[in-house]
């Protein structure tokens, strides 16, 4: 579960730049939510990812993950509990080691043997296995260097690293919109089915208010730093776009002209 509280982060205070990023967000995530979130650029969802996987720590406010307060842990110790996948394929991967060197890093993260452990034939099996489910030729390619893969093949390679060591926690920040439409699509669909296989506690940024409303059973809507929409359940399920947006409008009492929230596919 995670729990956040009254969290709050204001970037150069005191100076004329002075910006309030993240303005007192309370949330609670279930075992097993999966929840989609929305809102315009600077609406404060990365921030949000920052101040959770410890980029920076927060003014004021907790953030508890199972339980464990890990508001003011360093930001390595928290990447053994949280696993993130990023807009650009590259994040997160060493492009000039290979494939099998790179999910090895991830599949002993935080464990007490060493990396050549999980290169040992099992370990090799099982993660050659895991690449084969995802149907992308990935595990023919084990000994290829990563920076040679195509996007979507990086993309999925990285989401296995982000979960093969089990993670209370998966962030996905946009990352399928540096895809084109079809391996986007595709690559989602390898995210959604490795989210319900495993059980994943997940929270991902999209600007896409149609995969937020399909996608997982919760969505939220983010402006100025706050939580502004929080959609579950029937309410959740009869929405349309168009919903969305009078909902957004009512709330804000203005429409929405951010040319990034897109309608559809």
């Amino acid at each position: 579960m995670l729990e956040i509280r009254d969290l709050e982060k204001t970037f150069a205070r005191g100076t004329v730049n002075e910006h309030t990023a993240l303005d007192g967000i309370d949330l609670t995530l279930p075992d097993g939510d999966f929840v989609t979130i929305l809102g315009s650029n600077g609406a404060g969802k990365s921030t949000l990812f920052n101040a959770i996987t410890g980029a920076f720590w927060p003014d004021r406010g907790a953030i508890r993950l199972d339980g464990e307060n890990i508001t003011y842990q360093p930001e390595h110790v928290r990447a053994r509990k949280i696993g993130i996948l990023f807009q650009d394929p590259m994040k997160g991967t060493a492009p000039d080691m290979t494939v099998a060197e790179n999910l090895a890093l991830a599949y002993t993260h935080g464990r007490r043997f060493p990396l050549a452990r999980a290169l040992q034939k099992k370990d090799a099996d099982f993660l050659r296995d895991r690449l084969a489910a995802f149907h992308m030729g990935l595990e023919d390619r084990m000994k290829m260097k990563v920076g040679l893969l195509s996007g979507g093949q990086r993309q999925a390679m990285t989401l296995l690293m982000a979960t093969v060591a089990e993670p209370r926690l998966l962030l996905l920040d946009e990352h399928t919109a540096a895809l084109d439409p079809a391996t986007a699509e595709k690559v989602l669909d390898i995210t959604v089915r490795t989210v319900r296989e495993r059980r994943l506690t997940t929270l991902m940024i999209t600007h896409n208010m149609q995969s937020a409303l399909a996608l997982g059973n919760r969505t939220l809507m983010m402006e100025r730093g706050k939580i502004i929409l929080d959609l579950a359940g029937e309410e959740r399920d009869r929405l349309r776009v168009e919903d969305l947006l009078r909902m957004y409008s009512g709330r804000q009492g203005r429409q929405l002209d951010n040319d990034r929230m897109l309608l559809g596919k």
